[in-house]
């Protein structure tokens, strides 16, 4: 059969629509729909993907594996409760193993997303080796020459939780709460004890477009058992669906800084103050995705931080960016990178000898991750825990005598995640 001219073929089964009105022209031509819905799809264009398999189930309502395939796509969309109603035609049509699997999960999702309270969180376990562990937790300085780099092992437990639930008549409004606990001890080497507790709490409004979230915020940081940094404060963050596949944000957040250092604190009265202070977060950011299965983000944001003692003080720009990659079987590869650059208010004349410091510091990391299914493992929890390695590189150039700090670590992990996903 010849290609029709509405069509450019690219491959096996895959096609470019080059004249949209031809394809609505053949209504019937079944396989010629479906190619140009999953060419949409896949390009993001889910409002476009979705007229056309409607189209098709219109003519050919007992095409099952088109019917999941709108569902999917009426949930990218946010369109839930058409979804649901899908979804529920599914319940007892003939699906091979992988789509059925794939209909509860999305089902699951859709029924998360629709109800009134959801929780959900993770549970991660593992080891992590820093081939620089005092430098990534200290400052040094390198008066008497650079110091030596020390590695460590470490285990590492992390929890996260999170819930929500709907609030107001209009059920548009949710009041959310989020926990982040972690505990990273020492298992040999110069590996340091660090514990990290995140709170948040705040209301989230959601519509198609719109998403905007106002929460009050809590952190506190631990280092070798003692208290380092009690953060409190907020944020407030307004996303925008500009199209179907990119959405863009701007945030803000404002913390008072409460340090604990008993060596500094000792010298606050000759100093004139301390790190105490306040620091203030804003920035702009963007999220598209690319294919159905690559989503990248972009954040560009400006930081400042005042001190007690002035030169403790600082402000300066944050590039940062990530790209997400969903393999098949739930396989998923995770990059991330940032730069921050950092000039600090003024001549330090106590630790710098009147230099002003001033910081270049570069972060980046890569996370592979996969079920236990996908391993080969079987069970009634395995499609929920991942087992998950990643290799960071962190690097800080600074002003002398600050020693800049270079190093490398990795970890591996087993990673449960339970409830609604978030």
């Amino acid at each position: 059969m010849a290609v029709p001219s509405a069509v450019l073929l690219l491959g096996p089964g895959v096609v470019l629509a080059q004249d949209f009105e031809a394809v609505l022209a053949a209504p019937d031509d079944v396989e010629l729909n479906l190619t140009y819905a999953r060419e949409q799809a896949r390009l993001g264009h889910l409002s476009e993907a979705a007229s056309t398999l409607e189209r098709i189930l219109i003519n050919h309502p007992d095409r099952h594996s088109v019917r999941l395939f709108y569902a999917v796509t009426l949930y990218r969309l946010g369109d839930l409760q058409t979804a649901r109603a899908q979804f529920v035609q599914l319940e007892g049509a003939p699906l091979s193993p992988e789509q059925r699997s794939e209909a509860l999960t999305y089902s699951r999702r859709v029924n998360e997303g629709l109800a009134p309270s959801t929780s959900g969180g993770s549970l991660s376990a593992g080891v992590v080796y820093d081939d620089n562990a005092t430098g990534l937790y200290f400052t040094d300085f390198d008066i008497f020459g650079t110091p030596a780099e020390e590695s460590g092992t470490s285990s590492e437990v992390a929890l996260s939780l999170h819930g929500s639930t709907r609030i107001g008549t209009d059920r548009l409004w949710q009041a959310y709460g989020r926990a982040f606990l972690m505990d990273r001890s020492s298992l040999d080497g110069a590996a340091i004890d660090y514990q990290r507790a995140d709170l948040e709490a705040g209301l989230l409004r959601e519509t198609r477009l719109v998403e905007t979230r106002m929460a009050f915020i809590v952190r506190h940081n631990r280092l070798e058992g003692d208290p380092q940094l009690t953060e409190v404060g907020g944020r407030a963050s307004l996303s925008w669906r500009y199209t179907n596949q990119t959405s863009l944000g701007i945030r803000a957040e404002a913390v008072d800084q409460d340090f604990d250092e008993p060596a500094i604190d000792s010298f606050a009265f000759v100093l004139g103050g301390d790190r105490d202070g306040t620091r203030f977060t804003a920035g702009v950011g963007i999220v598209h995705r690319m294919t159905a299965r690559t989503t990248l983000s972009g954040n560009l944001d400006f930081e400042a931080k005042s001190a007690g003692y002035e030169p403790f003080g600082y402000s300066g720009p944050r590039l940062s960016g990530s790209i997400d990659h969903r393999f098949d079987k739930g396989v998923y590869l995770v990059g991330q990178a940032s730069m921050r650059w950092l000039e600090y208010d003024a001549p330090d004349p106590f630790f710098l000898f009147g230099e002003t410091r001033e910081d270049d510091r570069a972060y980046a990391r890569v996370t592979l991750g996969a079920p236990l299914t996908a391993l080969g493992l079987a069970g009634s929890m395995a499609d929920d825990i991942n087992l998950e390695g990643g290799i960071s590189y962190g690097r800080r150039d600074s002003t002398s005598p600050v020693a800049d700090y270079d190093g490398f670590s990795a970890d591996l992990r087993l990673v449960w995640r339970f409830g609604a996903r978030n």
